[in-house]
C-alpha cells in the first residue's frame, strides 16, 4: 500500500494544493496539483481570512476533483504548510555539555542535542525548524561526528528558524474554515532547496534563492547543512506594479507584459522588435497602445538589480559569498523571468542555474517547474519525516479523513 502525503502553499499570488504518493520503491509522485490565484493575502501575509479561506476551499475541491479523475478519490483532512514572509527569522543558537569521561559518548550526544533545543523564543514566535550544523569539542570545530572523540567540552551548534505565531495561526484559522487541519507549518526556501539540491551541492556551498510574488527567500548551504537564510520582502508582485505605474496599466496588464515580453537584462535591438503591444483591457482606446521594449525592460532590471544587490551585501556581511563553490540555485515563479539567471551571475558573481524539483516525479508536463519546488519539497519532507508511520491505517487516516 502507499502513502499519500498533502501540502499546502497561500503565496501572495497563488495558493497551490498538492497530493503526493510513494510508489512500491519509496519514490514520491505528485499524483494531483491544483493553483488558483490567492485573494486576501499581500507580501505573504494573510489580510483577509474570509477570502484566504475561500482560496483554500477552492483549491481544495480542485485537487480533490483531479485526485478522482485520476483513479483515487480522497478526501483531504491534513496538510503540511509552507510559510514565507519577511516575519521569518533565524537565529544561531548552541548547546553545551561537558563531557563524562574522557571520549564523547552516546550520553554526551544527547545531552548535547537536548541542550541546543532549550532556546527560548519570545511568545508570539513559533519554531519553524531547528537545522543542527557542526560540533566544537573544546576549541575544535567544524567536526559532523564526534562520538567517540576525546575531549572535555562538547558543543553542538544550529540554527533555529522561527515565525511570527499569529500570522501561523491566521493560517491555521482560513484553513481550518475550509476543514482542512494544518498538520505542520514549514518553512518555504528550506522546502524548495530540499527539493533542487542534489548532496555535493549542500556540501559545497549553493544558495537558494526562491523569487515569490511577495518576497524573495534565500537560503545558502555548505557542508552538508544550512548555514544561513533570509527572507527579502521584494516579489515578482513589486515588479507588476513598477510596470503599471511607469506605463499606466492596470496590474493585469503589466503582469502579462512581465510574463510575455520584459527582461531581466536591458536589451540591445538584436532584431526584436522595438516596442511591444499592451494586451486588451477595458479601456477600448489604449487597446492598439505599445511601449518601448527597452523602456519596459529598464524597469524590470531596476527593481531587480535592487533586489539582488541587496542579496549580495547581506551575503557579504554574512562572509558568505566568497563561499558559493557550487554556485545559484533560482526557484519559484520569478525566476521564469527572462535572463534572470544572467543578471544573477552578474551582480551576485557564482554560476547561476534554475532549480527544477529533483527528487520528485510527476511535474513533467509542467512548462516552469521551478514554480512548484516549496510545495514539491514540502511533500519531500512529509515523506522522509513520516514515513515509518505512515501506514494505511495511521497517516493516511489523519491525512485524508
Amino acid at each position: 500500500m502507499s502513502d499519500l502525503y498533502a501540502a499546502l502553499e497561500i503565496g501572495t499570488t497563488r495558493t497551490v494544493l498538492a497530493v503526493g504518493e510513494t510508489d512500491g520503491n519509496g519514490r514520491l509522485k505528485i499524483t494531483s496539483h491544483a493553483e488558483i490565484p490567492s485573494t486576501g493575502v499581500r507580501k505573504s501575509q494573510i489580510l483577509d481570512i474570509t477570502q484566504a479561506t475561500q482560496s483554500i476551499r477552492s483549491v481544495l475541491q480542485k485537487t480533490e476533483k483531479l485526485q478522482d479523475e485520476n483513479g483515487s478519490k480522497v478526501t483531504i483532512g491534513n496538510v503540511f504548510l509552507a510559510v514565507s514572509g519577511q516575519h521569518i527569522k533565524s537565529d544561531s543558537f548552541f548547546g553545551s555539555v561537558q563531557v563524562e569521561k574522557s571520549r564523547v559518548g552516546n550520553e554526551d550526544m544527547n545531552a548535547v542535542l537536548n541542550s541546543a533545543r532549550t532556546m527560548t523564543l519570545p511568545k508570539d514566535r513559533e519554531l519553524l525548524d531547528i537545522v543542527d550544523q557542526d560540533y566544537v569539542l573544546d576549541n575544535r570545530g567544524g567536526i559532523s561526528a564526534p562520538l567517540g572523540m576525546a575531549g572535555s567540552v562538547l558543543k553542538l551548534n544550529t540554527l533555529q528558524i522561527h515565525a511570527d505565531r499569529n500570522r501561523i495561526m491566521d493560517a491555521r484559522t482560513a484553513a481550518e474554515a475550509a476543514h482542512l487541519e494544518i498538520r505542520e507549518p514549514l518553512f518555504a526556501i528550506t522546502c524548495a532547496a530540499d527539493a533542487v539540491l542534489q548532496d555535493h551541492e549542500k556540501k559545497n556551498g549553493t544558495l537558494v534563492i526562491d523569487l515569490g510574488g511577495g518576497s524573495t527567500g534565500y537560503a545558502f548551504y555548505c557542508d552538508g547543512y544550512v548555514v544561513a537564510t533570509g527572507v527579502i520582502g521584494v516579489g515578482g508582485d513589486h515588479i507588476t506594479n513598477d510596470i503599471a505605474h511607469a506605463f499606466q496599466t492596470t496590474n493585469a496588464q503589466a503582469e502579462g507584459l512581465k510574463i510575455n515580453s520584459a527582461c531581466a537584462i536591458i536589451r540591445s535591438a538584436d532584431g526584436e522588435p522595438a516596442r511591444v503591444r499592451v494586451e486588451q483591457g477595458e479601456n477600448t482606446l489604449m487597446d492598439n497602445r505599445t511601449i518601448s521594449r527597452r523602456a519596459l525592460d529598464t524597469v524590470v532590471n531596476a527593481r531587480l538589480m535592487e533586489l539582488f544587490t541587496v542579496i549580495r551585501e547581506t551575503l557579504e556581511d554574512q562572509d558568505i559569498l566568497h563561499r558559493l563553490h557550487s554556485g545559484i540555485v533560482l526557484t519559484g515563479g520569478g525566476a521564469r523571468l527572462r535572463e534572470i539567471d544572467t543578471l544573477a551571475e552578474q551582480i551576485l558573481g557564482a554560476s547561476v542555474r534554475i532549480g527544477r524539483p529533483l527528487h520528485i516525479d510527476g511535474l513533467e508536463n509542467e512548462d516552469f517547474p521551478a514554480a512548484y519546488a516549496t510545495i514539491a519539497g514540502a511533500l519531500l519532507y512529509a515523506c522522509r519525516n513520516y514515513e515509518e508511520k505512515s501506514t494505511f491505517g495511521g497517516l493516511f487516516e489523519r491525512l485524508f479523513k
